[in-house]
């Protein structure tokens, strides 16, 4: 089987590779990279997430066809998660076996991480998600490296807060895990069970100690649930 990791705002992908430690060896991890992200930074910054959604699917279409798989997608990821089963859908390619969603509301209830983050000068963004321990705050000093890692945050945020989907629009015909974090400022009064409408199949909602990026010191132990979940 494989995991395929989204990414959060800003974030890559491959910062997901670490979770391998925890997982099984027969598990095959594979990141999606979005265009114009980190590994794939000579490629065309895309701002919109059906156009980053079906870039992904172009890239990864022969693997999603050639066996068993699962999705898991932090903040934005679940998001991405959910315009690609739809898209997925859509290109008749096989559902996954199970996928699971961290670190944001279901996309139905119109709820943005920054609010009028069209409006707001990326300065504002930035700040936002610094102070609130929502971006992964990078260990350089180059400051022309930092500028562009910051535009890419602006970008995904803008482009995670304009998109909209409902339950009507795609359907999970999978059981879905949704993890979320008790200290996230982004998810304070929020009820994750609402990613329920988005299935068919069973929610399961965990809660975590910590703030957005609580699985950094939770990995063994969502590692261990997503183990089970997928039987193995």
């Amino acid at each position: 089987m494989i995991l395929f990791f989204l990414p959060h705002a800003g974030g890559s992908a491959k910062s997901y590779s670490s979770f391998k430690r925890f997982l099984p060896k027969e598990l095959n991890v594979i990141p999606m990279e979005l265009s114009g992200h980190f590994t794939r930074s000579d490629e065309p910054l895309l701002n919109d997430i059906r156009s980053c959604v079906t870039d992904l699917l172009n890239k990864h279409e022969n693997t999603l066809s050639s066996d068993d798989y699962a999705i898991f997608g932090h903040s934005m990821g679940t998001i991405l998660a959910a315009e690609l089963v739809r898209q997925a859908k859509m290109r008749g390619i096989a559902m996954p076996k199970h996928i699971f969603l961290s670190g944001r509301c279901a996309p139905d209830e119109g709820i943005q991480c920054f609010k009028n983050s069209q409006n707001a000068s990326d300065e504002e963004i930035v700040s936002f998600f610094y102070k609130n321990n929502a971006a992964a705050s990078p260990l350089i000093q180059d400051e022309e490296l930092i500028r562009r890692l910051n535009h890419l945050l602006c970008t995904d945020v803008r482009m995670a807060d304009s998109f909209r989907i409902t339950a009507d629009e795609v359907k999970f015909d999978c059981d879905i895990t949704v993890f979320n974090a008790l200290d996230d400022v982004m998810l304070q009064g929020i009820d994750m069970n609402g990613w329920q409408r988005f299935t068919n199949r069973s929610c399961d909602v965990i809660p975590f100690s910590g703030d957005h990026f609580y699985f950094n010191q939770h990995k063994k132990e969502i590692c261990n649930i997503i183990t089970k979940k997928l039987g193995y």
